[in-house]
């Protein structure tokens, strides 16, 4: 067969493009390590390997939102733990405060610590992180939290959210705590009652929180305030405890028994020991709706309580001294009991009723009153602020040391309560920085089992590769020798 020079030199050339395209490909592999780069280098092994590379970039993402929690919580403990020590202090100060030889002016000192404390105590709770948002502002970092309102009360603007990272496969983890639930949303006295003076007390006793020792006696009692009552008797002081509950409200006013005078003309008409529980209703005026009469057990006030006016005002009907403010509505309706009779009273005595226990101590005086009220939530600020209030009460006279320590009383059960909600929200934290610590050396170790076994798939077994690219380039190196020989065997050479 013929074979024309047009054919030899066509040949020859495809030949060598298609080795040089082959050596071309074996250096790509060897430059890049990769034993698998397309589909068509193995089509079994390039899905597992896509599989196996999703799983690697999950798990660095695992890693990465493990890294941005655990900033968040590593700034958080540190915020918690200056919080623990601010509120420490705090406590010292108000137990060293509350030391009935302290003067005025030793007392005024010890309030000018408490408010750089309190102040102290806020930018904590306004810490921002690296990228200058509020740690404790919920959802809305950019929103600093605590503000001071006109009249110098500290509120909160933030909201409730707490931000969560996956840090593993079906693993979530907190990143952040709502600043209310830490500092605004703290119980007042024990958590159960607050202990209350009359304001118009003229003794030097003081009321212990009340404490519940019989769950199943209390169980059906603990919706109501009660107030211990005074009353002068020809045979000394008589106590008398008195249980006021909601039965019909509507509205937003807060009352409280303020007194109870047995010796009261019309007493007898209003007195629940002889009727049975009365009940207290608010009644419009008419003539204005936020004017309201009060009525117990039928009788009505004399005079009026103003809605408008946002001060604490006391009415009295019968001997019976109702302190009210807020917002009432025509008809809401409270009830009145007498829990336990007029009882001699003896300096030191245990209070039991209902399942609830309390003790009085101090020299009282007829007219007094003392209050057991429902326990709500007061921000921690606010605790720090009635502090500092009862340090600058002016005196040194019993009435003034009971009004102080009743008040320092109750606000070191709350910088307790507060306290409790620091540490343990600071367990909280420190859990969560093990658990993203398990989590990170458990992805570390996922990741390498993966890079394992996507090495054996993709990876180039080198020395084979750099063999069959020398054998390769060597023929490459043959072939175009032997073409440029055989491009010479031409007649043409010989004329």
């Amino acid at each position: 067969m013929r074979i024309s020079s047009q054919t030899f030199f066509t040949r020859n050339t495809t030949s060598m493009m298609e080795q040089q395209a082959s050596l071309s490909e074996k250096n790509l592999h060897l430059s890049s390590t990769k034993r698998v780069m397309n589909g068509s280098d193995d089509p079994v092994a390039i899905a597992t390997i896509q599989r196996l590379k999703q799983d690697l970039s999950i798990g660095e993402q695992y890693i990465s939102n493990g890294e941005t929690a655990q900033s968040s919580n590593e700034l958080s403990d540190t915020a918690l733990s200056q919080s623990t020590y601010i509120l420490q202090r705090v406590r010292e100060l108000m137990v060293s405060g509350s030391n009935g030889s302290l003067n005025e002016s030793d007392r005024n000192a010890v309030a000018i610590e408490l408010e750089s404390l309190r102040d102290e105590l806020m930018g904590v709770a306004n810490t921002k992180d690296g990228n200058n948002q509020f740690i404790y502002a919920g959802y809305e970092v950019d929103t600093q939290p605590f503000q001071k309102n006109e009249f110098g009360e500290v509120e909160y603007h933030g909201d409730s959210g707490e931000k969560a990272y996956r840090i593993g496969s079906g693993v979530l983890v907190q990143a952040n705590d709502a600043g209310s639930k830490i500092f605004m949303e703290v119980a007042e006295g024990n958590g159960t009652f607050i202990s209350e003076l009359g304001a118009n007390n003229t003794g030097g006793g003081v009321i212990s929180a009340g404490n519940i020792i019989d769950e199943n006696a209390a169980r059906d009692f603990l919706d109501q305030d009660y107030t211990i009552a005074i009353n002068d008797t020809d045979d000394g002081p008589e106590y008398s405890v008195y249980g006021l509950k909601e039965t019909a409200v509507s509205g937003n006013a807060n009352i409280n028994i303020s007194g109870v005078d047995l010796n009261g003309a019309g007493i007898d008409s209003v007195n629940p020991a002889i009727n049975g529980p009365v009940a207290i209703n608010f009644i419009e005026t008419g003539t204005d709706t936020n004017q309201f009469y009060i009525q117990v057990n039928g009788q009505t006030s004399s005079s009026v309580y103003d809605g408008d006016n946002s001060d604490t005002q006391t009415l009295t009907i019968n001997g019976i001294a109702i302190d009210v403010n807020g917002q009432p509505k025509d008809g809401d309706s409270f009830e009145f009991a007498q829990f336990v009779a007029p009882t001699p009273y003896e300096e030191d005595q245990a209070i039991s009723f209902n399942g609830i226990k309390t003790q009085l101590k101090g020299e009282v005086e007829d007219g007094d009153a003392f209050t057991l009220r429902q326990s709500e939530e007061k921000d921690i600020f606010a605790t720090i602020q009635s502090a500092i209030d009862a340090l600058r009460i002016p005196g040194n006279d019993d009435k003034t040391l009971a009004q102080m320590n009743t008040a320092f009383n109750m606000s070191l059960l709350q910088i307790d309560g507060a306290l409790d909600n620091v540490t343990s929200t600071q367990s909280a934290v420190g859990a969560r920085l093990r658990t993203i610590d398990n989590q990170y050396e458990s992805t570390l170790d996922f990741n390498l089992i993966v890079q394992r076994t996507l090495s054996n798939l993709e990876d180039l077994d080198m020395a084979a590769a750099i063999s069959e690219y020398q054998q390769q380039y060597s023929m490459l190196e043959v072939s175009q020798q032997t073409f440029v020989q055989l491009q010479n065997l031409s007649l043409f050479k010989l004329i």
